[in-house]
């Protein structure tokens, strides 16, 4: 089951801020908190499980948003963009000590905002596989923007980003450059390669059945030294896969 990405919504002009929900309702997003201030700001962060934030550095109280974006760096790992009208120099270098995903000067625009965002979940989930592979491995050069992180595979749904939950994967079908994801109630497709995939993958229970096919094992409802089946459907597996199949599907 696909999740939404949770949005939080950091600014005190509440015609902004309605703006900038109604433009992430539009493209798909449903999770959206929106507050005022720093303090309202920091509960949401402790009951909720965000993955973004859009935070403006004058919230009209002695704690800004730069003291918000001090909290997150101190408490957290997720990333946040700045939505400002301020870009005079004492501004930036106070903003660059923050190491914010992005930076938005008002008035923005809807493409702007959105490819912000996109750029921004795509480079957190880049620096998060980063630290958790070996050093001396790289993260796949092919995938386009869609990357695993807290054993969730990101992925583009249309306009927006969803959380697939690795677990509700049933197999991934390499259909040339791209990656065909069947999950338990939906489709996706992602630009990448199974080989490169498959390194990222939790090997304790997805498997490389066929030059075509990664398979989850924990979905497999029958099999033979030929085939598996999950969800109805045959999966083939080749001669080369067959035996570490078995040793998986037997544990």
């Amino acid at each position: 089951m696909s999740k939404s990405i949770n949005l939080l919504i950091v600014e005190d002009d509440t015609l902004i801020a309605q703006d900038l929900k109604e433009i992430l309702e539009e493209v798909g997003y449903t999770e959206i908190y929106r507050v005022r201030n720093y303090e309202k700001a920091a509960n949401i962060l402790a009951t909720k499980s965000i993955d973004l934030v859009l935070l403006d550095i004058n919230l009209r109280e002695a704690l800004s948003g730069i003291h918000l974006a001090t909290h997150i760096n101190q408490h957290y790992q997720l990333p946040f963009i700045y939505i400002t009208s301020y870009s005079d120099a004492a501004t930036i270098a106070e903003v660059k000590q923050t190491k914010p995903a992005g930076f938005l000067l008002k008035p923005y625009s809807k493409p702007l905002l959105l490819a912000s965002i996109e750029i921004a979940l795509f480079n957190f989930s880049n620096q998060t596989n980063a630290a958790e592979v070996p050093a001396q491995s790289t993260l796949p050069e092919d995938v386009e923007s869609d990357l695993i992180i807290n054993n969730h595979l990101l992925v583009k749904d249309n306009y927006h980003y969803v959380k697939v939950s690795l677990a509700d994967i049933f197999w991934f079908e390499s259909d040339k450059n791209y990656v065909l994801i069947k999950t338990v109630d939906k489709k996706y497709m992602i630009r990448c390669s199974l080989k490169k995939l498959l390194d990222h993958l939790p090997s304790s229970y997805f498997v490389k059945c066929h030059k075509q096919y990664i398979i989850n094992i924990n979905h497999v409802e029958s099999f033979s030294t030929d085939d598996v089946t999950i969800n109805g459907e045959a999966i083939p597996v080749s001669r080369v896969a067959q035996e570490e199949v078995l040793n998986k599907l037997k544990k």
